[in-house]
């Protein structure tokens, strides 16, 4: 019982470093990591060892922050998640790629508009080209106020759940991010770091081969004992 669930919980940690790994050049993406637990349980009289991979946790670390020049890059320095609207309901982000739509508002990659404080997208003016973006989030062009963008954070970040593309969902009620600072021009980068994840990976095969030699063998007494007990069966 101890091989299989050990097996089990070691592919599921190989995946997730898969994931860290396939991520560590998307942007402002948090990596993970799979919490074990060993714990004994009573089978048929017997205590038996089993191996939980009961949580998966994320590290909120802010990553590295890195000047790009595009004015339409931005990155949040502090606890904060930018809100956009999204087929599914309002999702949040840290990735700050964006761009604009052909209506003017400002936009996901995916195209999903940033939401401002008042929870509508923040549209620019028709034939704006100098768009900037204060430390507050305020955006502003050369003919004036645009609109605030609406940073939230959480009680609990890690509460997020994580949707692909740079996307979370929660339940939970978005806070204001009085802290968090918009930096124009930048993007952050991802906190994964590649060298720690891949050792950790080559570590874990070990550990997978070791086990799955230990369950072959296991199979190969079984199969002997079977074997035997069927010999003797026929001799009585």
């Amino acid at each position: 019982m101890l091989t299989l669930s050990l097996t089990t919980a070691l592919r599921h940690q190989m995946d997730v470093i898969a994931h860290n790994i396939a991520n560590a050049n998307t942007t402002a993406f948090k990596g993970e990591r799979v919490l074990f637990a060993t714990y004994l349980q009573e089978v048929d009289g017997k205590e038996i060892a089993f191996v939980d991979d009961f949580a998966v946790l994320r590290n909120l670390a802010e990553g590295p922050i890195t000047v790009t020049g595009n004015p339409l890059d931005l990155a949040i320095r502090g606890d904060g998640y930018f809100q956009v609207d999204t087929p599914d309901g309002v999702r949040f982000t840290r990735g700050g790629h964006l761009g604009l739509d052909a209506d003017g508002a400002l936009v996901t990659t995916d195209g999903y508009p940033v939401l401002a404080d008042d929870g509508f997208p923040i549209l620019t003016i028709p034939g704006d080209t100098n768009i900037m973006v204060g430390s507050d989030g305020t955006v502003t062009s050369e003919t004036g106020d645009i609109g605030r963008l609406g940073l939230v954070t959480f009680a609990d970040a890690r509460a997020l759940i994580y949707q692909g593309g740079g996307l979370y969902a929660t339940d939970a009620t978005p806070l204001p991010a009085a802290d968090a600072k918009v930096i124009q021009g930048s993007l952050e980068g991802s906190n994964v770091e590649p060298i720690i994840e891949m050792t950790r990976m080559i570590s874990l095969l070990r550990s997978y081969q070791a086990a799955q030699s230990l369950a072959d063998r296991q199979d190969e007494l079984r199969s002997q004992a079977i074997n035997t007990l069927a010999n003797v069966d026929r001799n009585v």
